[in-house]
């Protein structure tokens, strides 16, 4: 996958979520006459994935156009890559109308991830893990009758957002967490607490502490054979990337994402980058960065400008990403939320704020995720992060033109 001086670079992003409308539209924008960038994701709109559990119980969630968020200098192609040869640079392509193939010279994977449920019994459960996954239990949950057992399988952050819209939406029916460890562990006391006793006033039972060993019709199967019944079961409990790049013979580790060095770019093929939970890259700590959204836009940014640097001949296509993080708000229904300050290797710290605050956090976190392309397509660039080493370095915003 060699490029000739003075040829435009040809640059493949394989989803269209966060990560990568976040990619396509900072490298268009910022690398405009040096690079031709094509996207392709199976619809033509945006899924704004913090919102699944939303349109599970049948909240209207926007859904903007791809072809308005990514603009008119990038090519949207409405498909799956059903293969990638990263050797020979070429995909191919299922389109609606057929199958093509794309030639690249550099691939972004931003193809996201989707839920796994690692016991026997899959067929029996629910998730919100993809937009098709929160549309089939929307109808699954609302058939439910009164006193119907929900079971939500993971106390994640996924998990917890999950069992709390359900609880509140239909109180009418019992809702519980099960999880293998304590919920709200993650969160520093106060914080768990506030976690813990939201969800016990939204009337759901905390089954910690014990994990699924098998999902069956109309129960779960615990640790020593314990059972649980559960007439509707979502599970939360895990994700792992969807197998292209292992299936394409990219080095990828146990979940299915793309090895990378702190570049992002592939250990294994060097012109393959991977950015949000399609990647794994090693964080300053030595251990994976994060599956969240406030990985997937730095991430994707950062990716962008090594292509940039590379497409316009600059220096700085190997500079490793340095990412701190700040904190995490997670919301526990409509009224409720928690904002947990965190250190720069993600781990929470200090005193977690809640009410107001922390509700209204969480809604400029949403609505902020949906406009983060379009911020970008118009001022490319100006998507910046604080270091987890450093000072932040924000990158110069560059007008579109």
């Amino acid at each position: 996958m060699s490029t000739a001086q003075n040829a435009r670079l040809r640059v493949l992003v394989v989803g269209a979520g966060y990560a990568g409308t976040t990619a396509a539209v900072r490298l268009a924008g910022r690398a405009r006459d040096r690079v031709d960038v094509t996207v392709v994701n199976p619809r033509p709109q945006f899924v704004n994935r913090l919102r699944l559990h939303h349109v599970a119980i049948g909240r209207p969630v926007p859904a903007p156009a791809l072809r308005d968020l990514l603009g008119a200098g990038i090519t949207l192609v409405e498909g799956t890559v059903a293969e990638l040869d990263p050797d020979a640079g070429r995909a191919t392509v299922t389109e609606p109308e057929g199958v093509r193939d794309l030639a690249f010279d550099r691939v972004v994977v931003a193809a996201g991830s989707t839920t796994t449920v690692p016991v026997p019994g899959a067929e029996h459960v629910h998730a919100v893990g993809d937009l098709e996954s929160a549309r089939r239990l929307r109808p699954a949950f609302a058939a439910l009758p009164a006193d119907a057992q929900v079971s939500v399988v993971g106390g994640g952050f996924t998990g917890l957002e999950t069992v709390a819209e359900l609880a509140e939406s239909r109180p009418d029916v019992a809702v519980r967490l099960v999880t293998g460890g304590d919920v709200g562990a993650w969160f520093t006391p106060d914080g768990r607490e506030h976690v813990r006793d939201t969800l016990r006033r939204l009337g759901v039972e905390l089954v910690d502490g014990t994990r699924v060993r098998a999902v069956e019709r109309g129960r779960l199967v615990l640790d020593g054979g314990h059972l649980l019944a559960s007439d509707l079961t979502v599970w939360c409990g895990g994700f792992a990337a969807p197998p292209l790049a292992r299936r394409a013979g990219i080095a990828v580790d146990e979940r299915g994402a793309v090895l990378t060095d702190g570049t992002l770019r592939s250990f294994s093929h060097p012109g393959v980058l991977a950015v949000g939970d399609a990647g794994h890259a090693p964080a300053p700590g030595g251990d994976r960065y994060s599956m969240s959204c406030q990985y997937a836009f730095p991430s994707a940014a950062h990716a962008a400008d090594l292509l940039r640097a590379e497409a316009l001949g600059l220096p700085g296509d190997d500079v490793p990403l340095d990412l701190g993080f700040t904190a995490r708000v997670v919301s526990l229904g409509r009224r409720h939320a928690v904002l947990q300050p965190t250190t720069k290797q993600d781990v929470a710290r200090g005193r977690a704020w809640t009410g107001r605050a922390a509700v209204l956090a969480k809604n400029v976190q949403v609505r902020g995720t949906a406009r983060a392309a379009g911020v970008e397509r118009r001022l490319p660039g100006a998507i910046s992060w604080p270091h987890a080493g450093r000072a932040a370095r924000p990158v110069r915003a560059e007008p579109a033109a």
